[in-house]
């Protein structure tokens, strides 16, 4: 390298410092949570619209989420959630204007790229499946009721046209090629069409009346093409006065088309995916995994994004590949979190109304990127060396040795497990409640258990060690105890109140919701938390933070007494439980929902690498 790139290296380098200090140094006054779960096993993804390479909007029904991706489906950002009245279909005119028609008879419309969005009231058509705008303030819609509606103002307001279809005959697609002609598929195998804007529409055929067309596309007024049920695809070249039936490479039916120019890609049930190049007269098929694909959309240059049930597939071929960037983690209710170090931790979760499933995730970069682990619980925990262990309801149980990389199952106490502690492979502390409840200890690995507390129907919540020795149980009703000989034997603490979480940070500072002692829980003192705060934890005996059930998350800097905002809440949060990881929080949450926001400069510094070739950076 001459002196010159010597020079500008240098300079380079000190600039990139600089900025990258900024960066650090902004994210330590700006604070935000990062959602790093948002697509889950139970997504389905029932519109897609990619409006360059990188940027596209998705519907995540089931989750009733709006989500975005900037860098072409390969992450992912929840925008929005509207668990009662879920969207379905969407319509985005650029990155901020946009539409999504939701089920019973909602809209909700956006200026800011669905980060926010306001939504109408019920205008009484039943639920919304489809939306097709030509222009910035003409465009239609279709219920399930059989309607079709009408806006001229960008959808501030809607008119019903009038078209022949019964209640039952749910409109499924609509597409207009200028503002008189449009088509719309319907069920019982209907073809619909306008010729006066969507004002009136007429019934085109013939089109067997078994077959759901479940989508179209049209050239022209003349030329268009559809596929449905079935693997059924027809094809017309006068207006929809005939329809050609096409060969078709499957018998599976296809939920959605994409287009760009001559090429067609329609996907559907168990994993099909049909491709045409020639505008639909020939097909051929490819088996792109066995959940069934959704929506599915493509850009000029050949980009493509496959909404599969419990997965992102992106393609850079037009759909002639598909590869896998983003596999669902658990949609479940998250309860504990446990970080053996730094990059490795774990987060359990159960089965109830706010997770449709029970399931462990598992992060091995500090709670940036999260997989499935197996089956879930209650409470979980694990060593800086990798042991540790989990518990559920009815008793269930199981232990690691690596960080839940894997794991043995065992049987545990009769009880539901809240939480759990562990020591080593061999010795762990269950405890949890309320019927059996108590504490229950184990030295052989699960074989056999000791109720080690056992004073009647109680809850313990969690579980601290200061040592192998000293630790520190709490319940949210008040059920608070001490042991100083490694659980075997425990006292209660009294004039205390309990709660969810306990804290040491040594063997004399401590702290639960709304006390803190600095004796080793021999005296506490009230102090000033946030109300509703489900986790605690400090980095020294000054500086702690303090999460709530809603996700805001205060600071002290005097050991407890006063404290200070630096996360905000979040939307539609139910946070079970949270960790301090090298300078980010990262809070668990119902749906399987993990957040992580950054509160402090980390000690693993990022480094970015700056690749040199010959005299160019």
């Amino acid at each position: 390298m001459n002196h010159l790139a010597l020079r500008v290296y240098a300079v380079t380098m000190k600039i990139l410092s600089t900025l990258l200090l900024a960066t650090v140094s902004l994210s330590a006054n700006a604070q935000q949570w990062e959602l790093t779960t948002p697509i889950k096993t139970r997504s389905e993804f029932t519109a897609m619209r990619l409006l360059d390479d990188q940027l596209a909007f998705a519907v995540d029904k089931p989750m009733g989420a709006i989500l975005r991706t900037a860098d072409g489906g390969t992450t992912w950002e929840r925008r929005i959630v509207n668990t009662l009245n879920k969207p379905v279909a969407l319509w985005m005119w650029d990155d901020q204007r946009g539409i999504a028609v939701c089920e019973s008879s909602r809209i909700m419309r956006s200026t800011d790229g669905f980060a926010t969005a306001t939504t109408t009231s019920h205008l009484g058509y039943g639920n919304f499946n489809c939306v097709f705008f030509l222009n910035d303030t003409l465009g239609w819609l279709g219920s399930d009721s059989g309607k079709i509606l009408r806006t001229t103002d960008g959808g501030a307001s809607w008119t019903p046209t009038t078209t022949g279809l019964t209640t039952y005959q749910y409109v499924t697609a609509i597409q207009f090629l200028d503002s008189n002609t449009g088509y719309a598929s319907s069920y019982g195998g209907k073809m619909l069409k306008s010729v006066d804007g969507g004002l009136n529409w007429q019934g085109v055929g013939p089109v067997d009346q078994q077959v759901l067309m479940q989508d179209l596309h049209f050239y022209s007024t003349q030329e268009g093409v559809a596929v449905g049920n079935g693997g059924e695809v027809i094809r017309t070249t006068d207006g929809g006065a005939t329809w050609d039936s096409i060969p078709s490479p499957t018998t599976y039916s296809m939920f959605d088309l994409a287009v760009q120019g001559n090429t067609l890609v329609a996907c559907g049930a168990w994993g099909r995916v049909m491709r045409s190049t020639d505008a639909g007269l020939t097909w051929s098929v490819q088996q792109v995994g066995n959940s069934d694909h959704q929506s599915v959309a493509l850009s000029p240059d050949g980009r493509g994004i496959l909404g599969t049930d419990g997965r992102i597939q992106c393609s850079t071929d037009m759909g002639v590949t598909w590869s896998i960037t983003n596999e669902g983690t658990w949609h479940t209710v998250l309860n504990k979190v446990a970080f053996q170090n730094d990059q490795v931790g774990v987060a359990v979760g159960w089965l109830t109304s706010g997770g449709l499933e029970s399931g462990l995730l598992r992060t091995t970069d500090g709670g940036r990127h999260w997989a499935k682990a197996g089956g879930g619980g209650l409470g979980v925990h694990l060593t800086p060396t990798g042991a540790g262990c989990l518990g559920g309801g009815s008793g269930s149980f199981a232990k690691t040795t690596d960080g839940f990389g894997t794991r043995t199952p065992a049987n545990g106490p009769n009880v539901a497990i809240r939480c759990t502690w562990s020591f080593d492979a061999l010795t762990h502390i269950v405890a949890g409640g309320a019927v059996y409840g108590g504490i229950y200890r184990t030295a052989n690995g699960g074989a056999t258990w000791t109720h080690v507390l056992d004073v009647g129907n109680i809850t313990i919540n969690d579980l601290w060690f200061a040592n192998d020795l000293k630790g520190y149980a709490v319940g949210e009703y008040g059920d608070n105890y001490r042991t100083m000989d490694g659980g075997l034997t425990w006292q209660p603490m009294t004039g205390t109140p309990g709660g969810h979480t306990v804290f040491f940070l040594d063997t004399l500072h401590g702290w639960m919701r709304n006390f803190r002692t600095m004796d080793g829980g021999d005296t506490w003192i009230p102090i000033d938390s946030p109300q509703g705060t489900v986790s605690l934890f400090f980095t020294n005996v000054d500086t702690g933070y303090a999460v709530t059930g809603g996700g805001q998350t205060e600071r002290t800097t005097d050991g407890g007494l006063t404290w200070s905002t630096v996360l905000p809440n979040i939307t539609n949060a139910q946070i079970g439980d949270a960790a301090y990881v090298d300078g980010y929080i990262v809070a668990v949450s119902r749906w399987g929902d993990i957040y992580r926001g950054q509160v402090a400069c980390p000690l693993a510094a990022f480094t970015t690498e700056i690749p040199a070739q010959v005299d160019t950076l």
